[in-house]
């Protein structure tokens, strides 16, 4: 049989002349100052856990929010070019839709003009028979109205060559957006 034994204990004597036990005192004493160690490290150390994981939460934030600010600027940029792109479509469309009218307007006065000359040359054609054979009088009414076709001739003649100088200027104009469009478009640098 094995008899377990507590340690010796030591003793003191007072000045009274009576012992006091001081061991289980000082053991007592170690465990609370061991306990109060143990709950004042973890205490400490989930103290500074909260500390560097609220640091780590701010370096998060900062980084996700410049994140989100470089999106929110490739957005807005994007959204830029997207209405400058829609702009210029815009544009090109409708001046295609002007130039189309002029085109239009051209050729119809061509056709007029055609129809016009088409009409001079039949009365050109059978002119000095029916110069020699008519009266003064008639001269007269007839040099009255060929005068009045020439007057017109060179008013529609006028007209044309103002409406082929407008489309003239269209195109100059239009080549010049095209150029201003194509030297504006980004240019690949690696090619």
């Amino acid at each position: 049989m094995v008899v377990l034994r507590s340690a010796p204990d030591v003793q003191l004597f007072r000045a009274d002349g009576s012992r006091r036990d001081v061991i289980p005192a000082i053991y007592t004493h170690l465990i609370a100052a061991g306990a109060a160690l143990a709950i004042g490290a973890s205490g400490a150390w989930w103290a500074q856990a909260q500390r560097y994981g609220l640091e780590i939460e701010k370096l998060q934030h900062q980084q996700t929010s410049a994140e989100l600010a470089g999106t929110r600027q490739a957005v807005q940029d994007m959204a830029a070019f997207q209405k400058g792109l829609n702009d210029a479509l815009a544009n090109f469309q409708a001046t295609g839709r002007r130039n189309a009218a002029a085109q239009q307007d051209l050729d119809r006065s061509l056709r007029d003009l055609r129809g016009t000359t088409a009409g001079l040359r039949g009365d050109f054609a059978d002119l000095p028979e029916r110069i020699a054979g008519a009266a003064q009088p008639a001269l007269a009414d007839f040099s009255e109205q060929c005068v009045a076709v020439f007057q017109s001739m060179a008013s529609a003649g006028g007209q044309l060559a103002e409406r082929g100088a407008e489309l003239a200027r269209k195109a100059d104009e239009h080549a010049a957006n095209e150029r201003l469009i194509f030297e504006s478009w980004p240019k690949l640098s690696g090619k």
